[in-house]
């Protein structure tokens, strides 16, 4: 039919949303049923972790990954360096989809901003409580798919897929600068105005997205020093491509080991004393019903 060539360029990456789409509250699920967490709000930061990792094989990777995950993985331990090859023979030609997928992103920003979810949800429980029985019903949110755990890493993905393919096909940095436009539009006012608070681990999923940016970073030098080792006529670009990917491993070691954001230095205390000193207690408080009366 007319729509035949549409229905075929938006089929395949609006499967991979829906399956995206319900991929966390299964993993939510086995974190909760399964793992000792400190408290609910660590299950968003694995889910964040678990879900980030998900996607960089079966989104980001998908096509060299293909439809062996096992034989992709028993390649890389037997024969490391050919990853280099099997990602530069493979990834270049997937442009085009990843292209539809960021595209069709803008359609789901567009969609969590109608709040159709707790308004269905709301309009339901009208017919049983009062409004403010049916507001409470119907808030909070998914926090499976909507919370930050979820959110963090599908942002994280977005951006691995505009770094990753973006010089492969330059269209994508548009795609990709859109669609985090979008975002900000659409979340700024959801998680400001609309939404229900969420829980904040102070920095925790921040943190974890720009170690998946390193990871990206990562990636994409693998990837681009295995296409110039096989497309330039001379190994010369691929090594300076490779000097950057050296450089990309170290970025990420330093990120990890140098970096204190969950505690404060001792060294910084001892040698700034006066910045942490104790200030002297100069009012006492007393307790007005302790005093003994004077008569």
């Amino acid at each position: 039919g007319p729509m035949q060539s549409l229905w075929e360029g938006l089929a395949p990456t609006m499967g991979l949303q829906l399956m995206v789409a319900f991929l966390p509250t299964f993993l939510v699920l086995i974190f909760r049923k399964f793992f000792t967490l400190r408290a609910d709000a660590f299950a968003q930061h694995k889910l964040q972790v678990w879900y980030f990792w998900f996607q960089i094989v079966f989104v980001v990777l998908a096509t060299a990954v293909g439809q062996n995950v096992r034989g992709f993985m028993q390649t890389l331990l037997e024969k490391p360096f050919a990853i280099f090859g099997v990602m530069a023979k493979t990834m270049p030609y997937a442009t085009h989809f990843y292209m539809n997928f960021l595209v069709l992103a803008w359609t789901t920003h567009a969609m969590g901003m109608m709040r159709y979810v707790p308004l269905a949800k709301y309009k339901v429980a009208l017919k049983i409580w009062d409004e403010a029985g049916a507001k409470q019903v119907a808030e909070p949110e998914d926090q499976d798919y909507y919370g930050m755990g979820g959110r963090s890493a599908r942002w994280a993905i977005f951006m691995t897929i505009g770094i990753v393919y973006g010089t492969l096909s330059p269209p994508i940095n548009v795609l990709c600068f859109i669609n985090f436009a979008v975002s900000r539009i659409a979340y700024g006012y959801l998680m400001v105005f609309a939404e229900t608070k969420k829980p904040d681990l102070g920095g925790v999923f921040f943190v974890k997205q720009m170690e998946h940016m390193n990871v990206a970073l990562i990636i994409y030098g693998i990837l681009m020093t295995g296409v110039l080792m096989q497309r330039a006529a001379t190994y010369g670009p691929g090594m300076i491509a490779a000097g950057a990917l050296v450089y990309a491993f170290y970025s990420n070691a330093c990120f990890h080991d140098k970096f204190n954001w969950e505690k404060l230095p001792f060294e910084e205390m001892a040698d700034d004393e006066t910045k942490y000193k104790h200030k002297e207690e100069k009012a006492v408080y007393m307790q007005p019903e302790m005093i003994e009366a004077e008569f």
